[in-house]
């Protein structure tokens, strides 16, 4: 079976180049060949890397007033997660940025390779878009990687390897990665609800939002927008201790719920 996937590859890059006709390999191709789905357990801690989303001077969206931006948000909450969650030996928080700084899309995804991360978490705030009146939306957000985006990104990663059987792989990793991380959104989506309440959440969604920060990390991505600066009430949330230690709990009760899910341990 093996040798004959190998076979496919090679035919599909004579006749398709490096595209996303790679999505005929399937997991259960990949099954049958004696390829497990599913990443083993290993004795070492859940390697979770943050990215408190924009930066420098990429301010993100504005607070009522331009009082307030994105950036200072994504971090203050970032910073209070990893807090919340350094006492637990199982899990070990990586800040892909831990200062007022602009840090360029792919060195963020260098990042969670580096870590080795087992999880990538993006998190932003939101704002009203174009044509809709500010303050007129509210809720959170969670973000996964569309199906066009996963194929291409398996496509890229195939492309890479030099030998048959490495871009077969390549390509079944990113696959892999994309169904965990809809997995996770789902226990974000969760645990934001029972914290913010169950009309809080605005869904999860595979487009919307501009969603590059996930492409290319190598691991489970999950971006979520924690809600809408420019809505009055929301932006007191968000800009206070009280309302994004409620969100860092959340978001940490969550993160613990994926890393026990790998491990088969709570």
């Amino acid at each position: 079976m093996a040798s004959a996937i190998v076979e496919n590859v090679a035919s599909i890059r004579q006749t398709a180049g490096s595209g996303p006709a790679l999505a005929i390999l399937t997991v259960a191709a990949l099954a049958g060949a004696g390829l497990s789905t599913a990443r083993a357990a290993e004795d070492r801690p859940f390697v979770l890397a943050i990215d408190p989303g924009h930066g420098g001077s990429n301010l993100g969206a504005a607070g009522p007033g331009g009082a307030v931006f994105e950036k200072k948000i994504t971090l203050e909450l970032a910073r209070r997660l990893r807090d919340r969650l350094s006492d637990d030996p199982r899990i070990q928080v990586v800040l892909c940025r831990d200062q007022d700084v602009l840090v360029p899309i792919r060195a963020r995804a260098r990042c969670v390779q580096a870590a080795h991360a087992d999880l990538f978490l993006s998190l932003h705030a939101n704002a009203s878009p174009p044509g809709v009146a500010p303050g007129t939306r509210r809720g959170f957000e969670v973000y996964v990687l569309s199906p066009q985006e996963i194929e291409d990104d398996a496509a890229v990663a195939a492309a890479r390897e030099p030998e048959d059987a490495d871009a077969v792989w390549a390509a079944h990793r990113v696959r892999s990665a994309a169904a965990r991380s809809a997995k996770a959104a789902y226990v974000f989506e969760h645990r934001l609800k029972e914290s913010m309440g169950p009309r809080s959440s605005r869904g999860i969604r595979q487009r919307g939002a501009s969603l590059d920060v996930l492409r290319g990390t190598g691991a489970p991505g999950v971006l979520v927008e924690v809600g809408f600066l420019d809505h009055p009430d929301e932006a007191a949330q968000l800009t206070s201790a009280a309302g994004q230690d409620r969100l860092a709990s959340a978001l940490a009760r969550a993160v613990v719920d994926v890393g026990g899910a790998r491990s088969g341990k709570h």
